[in-house]
């Protein structure tokens, strides 16, 4: 990705030479993770027997964008650094800057039609942050346009999702999580070069798959964006169902029985229609949704205050609200995975939708 100096994630439009003479060392991070770089023209001419040889396993490469007025645009290093990457034995990503230019299916299809060496298992990623002359983020239906197309096109791929941990927070994600997009989150901390720990994702994602911790690498004299990943992040994705604009996609909650953002924006709205809820849909249950629960469980024995504070009371009324959805198990007040399918099965409804 181009080299970024604002701790918002900000794209920067130059590169900052550091001395070739005085690399900084990889920064320590924890144990079980990849690391890797995101490169674009400002890394033009960097060495990538060097990335590796500092450890780096994967590479990020940025094919063009539709941030600019001249519309969708390919970068002039991307064929040149594809193919140093994968000369230097690294995994290999493409990816795409959104902006006001291009439609995401347009884009999309102007991303596919120029990919060069593609192979699968390659990582295709949208990075979605505010540039140039671009003047808003894409939005989850946009999002989600983008990836189906590349579907479309392509196949099942490795799908990330870029964006700026406060950027992710200030909306919500429900179909592009539905669909199965992993999340490349940038989050610095000090933005010392060092690993700054996990970043918050304030419910706005289930977790990160890739993370972006550091614009201050050095490398072969070029200042480089620093990433690490999880393994799985490069697993290949068969999408699941956005469902349609407009409306909540179903949650996986009642396969899984974990219940995330999806199962919580699809109670809200239950909450909202029927029990008073007064807050926004967007999967971050707190004291206002609680509450809103507590008053539905009065119908099934729930008998405490209404303070938005649950516990074994407010969940052995939920449990027996669930019994009509379900569940099975004990009524304890301790709600696991067949509590949580037995709720969502009654939330997926398509009344909540």
């Amino acid at each position: 990705m181009l080299a970024k100096f604002l701790a918002t994630a900000v794209l920067a439009t130059v590169a900052v030479v550091a001395p070739a003479s005085t690399p900084a060392a990889a920064a320590p991070v924890p144990p079980g993770l990849l690391t890797g770089v995101d490169v674009s023209q400002w890394q033009g001419g960097i060495d990538f027997g060097q990335i590796v040889a500092q450890g780096h396993t994967f590479a990020i490469v940025k094919e063009g964008g539709s941030q600019l007025s001249e519309g969708n645009y390919i970068t002039a290093r991307y064929v040149e650094q594809v193919d140093a990457a994968r000369a230097a034995g690294m995994r290999v990503g493409h990816y795409w800057l959104a902006g006001d230019f291009a439609a995401p299916a347009a884009a999309a299809d102007y991303l596919v039609d120029h990919l060069h060496d593609y192979r699968s298992g390659d990582v295709i990623a949208l990075d979605n942050e505010v540039l140039d002359e671009s003047t808003r983020l894409w939005n989850d239906d946009q999002v989600v346009e983008f990836f189906s197309r590349v579907h479309e096109r392509i196949g099942d791929h490795v799908p990330w999702l870029y964006m700026g941990a406060s950027d992710l927070r200030s909306l919500t994600w429900a179909r592009t999580i539905a669909l199965g997009v992993r999340l490349w989150v940038a989050s610095w901390g000090a933005n010392d070069g060092t690993y700054p720990g996990e970043p918050s994702l304030g419910g706005a994602y289930p977790s990160w798959s890739a993370h972006q911790y550091t614009s201050m690498g050095q490398i072969d004299g070029y200042r480089i964006d620093l990433n690490v990943a999880k393994p799985g992040a490069f697993e290949v994705v068969t999408p699941g169902d956005p469902g349609e604009p407009g409306r909540l996609p179903k949650t996986t909650t009642e396969q899984d029985g974990v219940p995330g953002p999806v199962f919580w924006m699809r109670m809200q709205t239950w909450l909202s229609a029927d029990w008073g809820y007064p807050g926004p849909i967007d999967g971050l249950p707190g004291p206002n949704t609680y509450s809103a629960l507590q008053r539905a469980m009065r119908e099934h024995g729930y008998t405490g205050p209404i303070d938005g504070i649950p516990g074994v009371n407010t969940y052995s009324a939920l449990q027996r609200f669930a019994t009509q959805w379900g569940y099975t198990g004990p009524i304890d007040g301790e709600p696991g995975p067949n509590t949580w399918r037995a709720v969502a099965r009654f939330v997926n409804q398509d009344l909540y939708d």
